[in-house]
């Protein structure tokens, strides 16, 4: 799980496949870096995804998006982030939406 507490925004956890940790390098989870790792459900409909693509690959992004009403093409927030530090400042940003 990510280090952050989603709870002060009414955040629950609803997936967490999430293992990596700030201190280590990426490399050392290639085989965790998947399009499917962390789903959080926030009040009012809101939806936080995180996941990586392509999956697998040193060479992806995490991408993280944030949808109401299961509105899928139509994202609220939209980002990527290449590294631990830029995806957490980008989590953030999206709890500064809601």
């Amino acid at each position: 799980m990510i280090d952050i507490d989603f709870s002060h925004n009414g955040g629950v956890v609803t997936f967490d496949d999430f293992p990596i940790k700030e201190e280590k390098s990426l490399e050392n989870y290639i085989d965790d870096l998947k399009e499917d790792m962390l789903q959080v459900e926030f009040p009012g409909d809101y939806i936080l995804d995180v996941g990586w693509r392509p999956s697998f690959e040193i060479k992806g992004k995490f991408h993280i998006v944030l949808i109401k009403n299961f509105d899928w093409s139509k994202p609220i927030y939209s980002a990527t982030a290449e590294s631990m530090i830029e995806l957490k400042d980008k989590i953030n940003k999206v709890l500064e939406i809601l």
